[in-house]
């Protein structure tokens, strides 16, 4: 049971983790500073070790993972704790396409479960996700729309003409 003190509603992405640690004791960490028992910070840990595919690497440092498994890592340690938020700022940003790919599988299986609150530039992804976007630019929120309502409020044939027309102020129904 976590510490009552802690706000554990929002799991953040961290993007480093302790380089020193193993990925055990990194995941382990993060049950700690929510005050979790040492019984239950094993539990946790069990369970998101096997849920992201990590029991062949757990004992591995984590300075010694590529950026995909990194980033898997780092997802891991935000979703241990169980929060209702999920908040990624770019997560593909720097993988490969088969790291990316990897990384969105483990996305989508948290589709509809909880909140995810995802920044991107990768246009493809955004539209791929099939779910509502938002679009920002200049600091600004200008559409809100799954990316087939994007395109018809733009008149757009595809997503990245819709993208650009609304962030350049064109039209919208």
């Amino acid at each position: 049971m976590p510490n009552s003190k802690t706000n554990d509603d929002g799991g953040f992405l961290l993007t480093n983790p302790n380089h020193n640690s193993t990925i055990r004791e990194n995941l382990e960490l993060i049950c700690g500073i929510y005050g979790y028992s040492k019984a239950d910070s094993k539990t946790k840990t069990d369970r998101i070790v096997g849920d992201f595919s990590l029991y062949e690497i757990e004992k591995s440092k984590a300075t010694t993972l590529s950026g995909g498994w990194g980033r898997r890592l780092s997802i891991a340690m935000a979703l241990i704790t169980e929060p209702k938020i999920l908040f990624l700022d770019e997560p593909t940003l720097g993988l490969d396409v088969l790291a990316r790919r990897e990384l969105w599988r483990i996305i989508g299986k948290l589709k509809g479960k909880i909140t995810i609150i995802l920044t991107t530039h990768y246009l493809e992804e955004a539209e791929a996700f099939q779910i509502e976007l938002r679009l920002m630019a200049n600091g600004k929120l200008i559409a809100v729309g799954t990316s087939e309502e994007l395109k018809n409020m733009a008149h757009a044939d595809n997503f990245k003409d819709a993208f650009i027309t609304l962030c350049d102020g064109g039209p919208i129904r």
